[in-house]
């Protein structure tokens, strides 16, 4: 629970400070009205503690202006002044209860609970996660009815967790939420408290880590084991009951959330196939336009034709999951954008280089990553599969092997050659549901490849035995299965190596020691996709392709998605959707985004409805031109979806604690 406390008196402050720490309560302290104000306004409190007597704007001034700004926080006024006008007026202006100095500390915190229990924060006796046992009136933890010795942060961040079971927090959301203002700490920190509440735990004897990590995301409350059953058994009643036997042991271990994402990826592969005839059109018209400019005969309008075909080919081609094409793309509209006549011969040469390097990337298909084992771009031979996910060149591949049966466990594959982290790993296995396999060395290591693929690969980078870095397998095998996730764990983690592997395409990175509970909680949130968040979001952007693409990327996970194309239908299929978040590309015909934001931001009714720009313009002045007319949020094309959907869930804040959405607009 995060307090602010408002009083200029130092020795009070310090006395506040020193009770209610000891609650383990966060708290904040402002001396006057103006360092109030900017408290509340970039920080979120559970409840503020106020005086009346501070110098400048008073207790109960300020307490008014708080209310007139919709802060709803719960306001405890605390003063010396014991008149019943000044507790009338009190009241008036909005503050929720009033407590008049000397006090005692007891009734100050009773009251302090009260009214948190009121607010939007709910106090119950005892929050619970199975046998785990969190009593915020005690400040007691207990698995089993063993106490548990937790630091200060560390219970914090429990009881958080524990309130909000659904919510996922990112780091800089946890260090506004659990750190105070005055101690500064990086989001290094809550790595650091997370990893060692993580380890008390399981010294306390939970098999199953509570906490867990969705990676690009942020942390939450996982399910417990029994809620996950019963949710799997509802998904598997939800699928019907019109299969056969065969059929039957399939629909067990596939979730309805993977059959969505396989019908996602079909879905964009049918789009990619029609979009080559426009994609052809498109580049033609670009060589046309760099014909013209090499005879210097280019005219204002073809160069603005050829740039608006160059800014959709970078939302486009970003879309289809080809960053390199679309950033190609960019680079062309930038050529076009700045080229003058004393620079057309040389700006011809750079374009006709660019547009062939395009044109080669294009000839090839896209990769599409799909979350289970078998997808879009899998081709099966009796029991063995080969996954094509776009032209491998002259690259080394991999012989195509039996893929690992559809059972419980997953099968996880781990290459090291280190005995005391391979022991522990194969100790803790079971604990996950998984099937470990060990490899000591990069030989045996392809060799197993090629034998049968596992679920996931955990690997380090250094072996006693070559001279060759398991770098050369992360690259080997990103290019030929970029679906099958890989755990870099090595005890080289400077920022170099770092850095290296994520070039690579590794999914995540752990630097040694790790305990094996920490690589196996990173494996399975990899393996499994995140649950689905049930929000409406109203996308408009005249590229007809991005919004099929983003439609067919954001549905699986759960949002409700309308898509327009022509901006003069905005306003109708606003009203008629009543999204909870808007999203709109800056240059569009008839309608720019910016036009639509401020006729948003305009209407009492919808000027609280968040706005994020979508669009390839990276320049600061469109930027500016974005934050002034109240956007939210700015997403530079070509899009990456696990950035774009942190920044949404980021944004919608207690929508997502509940995944549901029960409000509308007049």
């Amino acid at each position: 629970m995060r307090l602010l406390i408002i009083e200029d008196d130092q020795d009070t402050v310090a006395a506040l400070v020193d009770f209610l720490s000891a609650q383990l309560f966060t708290l904040d302290a402002a001396h006057n009205a103006k360092s109030a104000v900017a408290l509340v306004e970039t920080s979120q409190y559970d409840l503020i503690v106020l005086d009346v007597m501070l110098p400048g704007l008073d207790g109960i001034s300020l307490c008014r202006q708080l209310r007139t700004q919709n802060q709803r926080v719960p306001i405890l006024l605390l003063t010396a002044k014991d008149d019943p006008a000044d507790r009338v007026a009190g009241f008036e202006a909005g503050a929720d209860d009033y407590v008049t100095k000397p006090y005692e500390r007891s009734e100050l915190l009773a009251r302090i609970r009260a009214l948190l229990r009121r607010g939007d924060t709910e106090l119950t006796e005892v929050l619970c996660w199975g046998e785990l046992q969190l009593d915020p009136n005690h400040c007691q933890v207990t698995y089993q009815s063993k106490p548990l010795h937790l630091t200060p942060k560390e219970y914090k961040l429990l009881e958080l967790f524990l309130r909000r079971p659904r919510r996922i927090f990112d780091r800089q959301t946890l260090l506004d939420r659990i750190w105070s203002i005055d101690e500064c700490p990086g989001e290094e920190a809550v790595t650091t408290q997370i990893r060692g509440l993580r380890r008390k735990l399981q010294m306390a004897g939970l098999t199953s880590n509570p906490i867990e990590t969705l990676y690009g995301l942020g942390y939450r409350l996982r399910s417990l084991p029994e809620e996950r059953q019963d949710d799997e058994e509802m998904r598997k009643e939800g699928n019907g009951t019109l299969h056969s036997q065969s059929d039957h042991s399939q629909c067990d271990s596939t979730s309805g959330m993977d059959a969505d994402y396989t019908a996602a990826i079909a879905t964009i592969q049918q789009m990619w196939q029609e979009f080559q005839e426009r994609l052809q059109e498109q580049l033609a018209t670009l060589e046309q336009a760099i014909a013209h400019l090499t005879t210097n005969s280019l005219d204002p309008n073809q160069r603005q034709h050829a740039q608006t075909i160059a800014h959709r080919l970078i939302g486009s081609l970003g879309a289809f999951g080809i960053p390199h094409a679309a950033k190609l793309a960019r680079q062309i509209e930038r050529v076009l954008n700045s080229s003058t006549a004393v620079l057309q011969s040389e700006s011809a040469v750079q374009l006709e280089t660019l547009l062939q390097q395009l044109r080669c990337i294009t000839q090839r298909s896209p990769m599409f990553a799909v979350p289970s084992s078998e997808g879009a771009g899998t081709r099966r031979h009796g029991d063995t599969e080969t996954r094509i996910y776009g032209d491998t060149g002259n690259q080394e591949v991999l012989a195509a092997s039996p893929r690992p049966p559809l059972t419980a466990s997953s099968i996880v594959l781990m290459i090291d050659d280190d005995p005391n982290m391979l022991e522990p790993m194969q100790a803790e296995a079971p604990n996950w549901a998984v099937h470990l396999e060990t490899a000591s060395d990069l030989i045996s290591a392809r060799e197993r490849l090629q034998s049968r693929m596992p679920n996931a690969i955990v690997l380090d980078l250094t072996f006693s035995n070559t001279t060759e870095s398991g770098l050369t397998l992360l690259a080997q095998l990103k290019r030929q299965f970029p679906t099958i996730p890989v755990v870099v764990v090595s005890g080289q983690g400077d920022l170099s190596k770092r850095v290296e592997v994520a070039r690579l395409g590794a999914n995540a990175f752990l630097q040694k020691p790790a305990m094996p509970s920490e690589v196996f909680q990173v494996v399975t949130q990899l393996l499994n996709p995140i649950e689905a968040i049930a929000a409406k979001l109203l996308i408009v952007d005249d590229d007809s392709v991005l919004l099929t693409r983003l439609q067919a990327n954001l549905e699986p996970r759960g949002f409700q998605v309308t898509a327009l194309a022509d901006p003069t239908l905005f306003w109708q299929c606003l009203e008629v959707t009543c999204p909870d978040l808007l999203l709109l590309d800056v240059s569009m015909p008839g309608f720019n985004g910016i036009e639509l934001c401020q006729v948003v931001k305009s209407d009492p009714h919808w000027s609280q409805l968040p706005v994020f720009f979508l669009s390839a313009h990276s320049d600061a002045n469109t930027l500016h031109q974005a934050l002034a007319v109240g956007a939210d949020d700015y997403v530079l094309k070509p899009i990456l979806e696990a950035n774009l959907i942190q920044r949404i869930l980021k944004r919608l804040g207690p929508l997502s604690d509940s995944f549901t959405v029960g409000k509308s607009r007049p």
